[in-house]
């Protein structure tokens, strides 16, 4: 079965070289497309070398900056292949993640999309690659740092789960990280793709979301790992977390099922966003007066 690697990239910087050096060393991936966001001149060009050495990495770029969820829709459309593998640019693949991460697609039957293991450069888990349900509270829970009064009450347990005991095999979860994430190709179109209202984080929660209410699985694969560098792109990080707080109130209200809880969706996301604001308003002044 062909797979196809697609990578978004916004002023990614150099960790794009090394994420596309672990894609090309993957025997199991046929074809590379790159959806060129916006990145400085010297990257622009080592892609387009690239891409006329490599006849396996094709360069899409023109469309500007239309977001994360749009342009991996782009790259999709830019290939035959029948798997897709959504990598970050600044997550480098590990030896024998696309395998693993290919067995338990498999075996997981039609309708599934599963995830790797992200790991710091330490090597220890990162924040995302598995998580519980996402809901205006576990939210909060997880914006707020309530998650460490878990010992008190199940009520502030955190949806991401890196802190739990790692699985022996893979097992079902909620979400996994659109960081590194392989679907069947047929799946992911029958899925509309991502939904491209959200514009940088959330998509993936709401592909996952869709994935299990429409009877397929969520897996995560602990024997799947990628080193996932994070915070590599140049981009404003107010802006960033203003997409993501945005994204955050944009889900809740897409699943609310009466009027009445569509009404408490909006009412309640106004608290997520003052506290994902307020967070990176505190970590943009903190480094820049470190």
């Amino acid at each position: 079965m062909s797979t196809s690697a697609i990578i978004v990239s916004y002023q990614t910087g150099p960790t794009l070289k090394e994420c596309i050096k672990s894609v090309q060393d993957c025997a199991l991936i046929d074809e590379i497309i790159i959806v060129d966001n916006g990145n400085e001149l010297n990257i622009r060009r080592w892609m387009d070398e690239l891409a006329q050495k490599d006849s396996a990495v094709t360069v899409l770029r023109g469309q500007g900056n239309i977001g994360f969820a749009k342009a991996c829709n782009k790259g999709a459309k830019a290939t035959s292949a029948a798997q897709f593998l959504f990598l970050n640019p600044d997550a480098v693949l590990q030896t024998g993640t696309l395998g693993e991460l290919q067995k338990t697609l498999e075996v997981s039957g039609r309708g599934s999309v599963v995830g790797a293991r992200l790991l710091n450069k330490d090597g220890t888990e990162q924040r995302g690659a598995r998580r519980g349900r996402l809901t205006p509270w576990s939210a909060l829970v997880s914006m707020t740092g309530l998650g460490r009064f878990e010992h008190v009450h199940t009520a502030f347990a955190d949806m991401h789960q890196e802190k739990q005991k790692v699985p022996k095999t893979s097992i079902a979860v909620h979400a996994v990280s659109g960081a590194c994430m392989l679907i069947n190709r047929a799946d992911f179109e029958c899925l509309g793709g991502f939904d491209e209202r959200y514009f940088l984080h959330v998509e993936d929660l709401d592909l996952c979301r869709r994935v299990r209410q429409a009877g397929g699985e969520v897996m995560f694969v602990p024997t799947a790992e990628v080193v996932h560098y994070g915070s590599t792109s140049k981009a404003n990080r107010l802006r960033v977390d203003w997409n993501k707080a945005v994204g955050l109130a944009r889900y809740f209200y897409r699943f609310s099922h009466s009027p009445l809880e569509k009404v408490g969706a909006w009412l309640l996301s106004i608290p997520i966003i003052v506290a994902v604001m307020l967070r990176s308003l505190f970590i943009s002044l903190r480094h820049r007066f470190r």
